[in-house]
């Protein structure tokens, strides 16, 4: 089974720029495979996903469906009403049952179990504190771990959630994050399936998370 990167992407439903932003800056025949997984909001009317990033972005968009094996330059979005995980490197899907609903948490434990060292989570945009958890499980495997930057967010409490976990590597804009997914693929590719070498993670630079916050919050008081 091919180990190329999976990348999950969390944000808050409503909220669909940051996304297309990420989305946007990415090959359109990329390395990787996306999952969007958004946290529900019950005040906002649900939009299906894959219809309105279908017409926003060149990748190829699919709902996401029970056993199916992700593929390269895919990108895969979740109906509000179920609970994605990756078992066995596939997509499984089942009816949402937990309260409270955690989607993102869910699906970043489930990748950092599946592909380890080469799991890649991302926290945009949204409301509330899903994937906080997640970014840990991944960081734990030795995955890797971005964080919108909240002064460019219009929910900046998911990323600042997860920050403050201090299991982000990286604190970017969308477009920046997209960059360094395409670097990360070119060096998962070289790596020839033994996870994202030393180097390259020597090379990564952890922003100063606190230096972040502080200005994020100053900025709103």
């Amino acid at each position: 089974m091919e180990t190329f990167p999976i990348v999950v992407v969390a944000s808050s439903a409503g909220d669909l720029e940051p996304i297309v932003e990420l989305l946007s800056a990415s090959p359109a025949r990329g390395d990787q495979a996306f999952i969007i997984v958004q946290h529900p909001d019950s005040d906002r009317r649900y939009i299906p996903l894959n219809d309105a990033l279908a017409k926003r972005v060149s990748q190829t968009v699919a709902l996401a469906q029970d056993g199916v094996l992700p593929k390269r330059g895919h990108v895969y979005v979740l109906r509000s009403d179920v609970e994605v995980t990756i078992i066995d490197g596939l997509i499984s899907v089942v009816p949402a049952t937990r309260a409270p609903h955690h989607p993102a948490d869910l699906l970043f434990a489930s990748l950092a179990a599946d592909r380890g060292s080469r799991a890649i989570g991302v926290v945009l945009s949204g409301a509330g504190s899903d994937g906080a958890l997640g970014v840990c499980a991944i960081k734990g495997t030795g995955g890797i771990t971005f964080a919108q930057y909240p002064g460019s967010a219009r929910f900046p409490s998911m990323p600042i959630s997860a920050i403050e976990t201090r299991c982000v590597g990286w604190v970017l804009r969308p477009n920046e994050i997209a960059v360094e997914l395409t670097r990360l693929s070119a060096l998962a590719a070289r790596s020839a399936g033994h996870g994202y070498p030393v180097s390259m993670l020597r090379e990564l630079v952890t922003p100063q998370l606190t230096e972040v916050l502080t200005s994020v919050r100053c900025g709103s008081a």
